[in-house]
């Protein structure tokens, strides 16, 4: 059996282990199957311990794909490893457009990115 011809189920339960970049930069190419079956699924994104040349990459494809978004339950960011990471996201999106989003973890928040996310959070669900 090719890895390929696994169910649905399968994956999905995989891919509920994985970070949404990791996920997309190993199946969304594979074929028209896993392209349109991650563009279904609940993503977790943790920008915690990743580079910043993946973290400018996905943003710009959060940015041309903005579905991707909707899919958003789970947001990580940090300052820690990558400096000034959550106000560069923050000068990408804004939190209402993940309407899904159910989790937001941000270490080492400046107190700038705090001022600037009060005017946001009364918006949210």
């Amino acid at each position: 059996m090719k890895f390929e011809s696994l169910p649905n189920d399968i994956f999905l339960h995989c891919f509920e282990y994985l970070n949404a970049p990791d996920i997309f930069y190993a199946f969304e190419q594979l074929n028209p199957r896993f392209y349109r079956l991650i563009r279904t699924i609940p993503l977790r994104l943790n920008f915690e311990d990743i580079n910043k040349s993946i973290f400018d990459r996905f943003c710009e494809k959060m940015l041309d794909y903005t579905e991707i978004q909707q899919q958003i339950y789970s947001l990580k960011l940090s300052n820690e490893q990558a400096y000034c990471q959550i106000q560069a996201f923050f000068t990408y999106f804004s939190l209402v457009e993940f309407t899904r989003l159910r989790s937001l973890t941000l270490i080492e928040i400046k107190e700038n990115d705090i001022e600037q996310l009060s005017s946001t959070l009364p918006l949210l669900s």
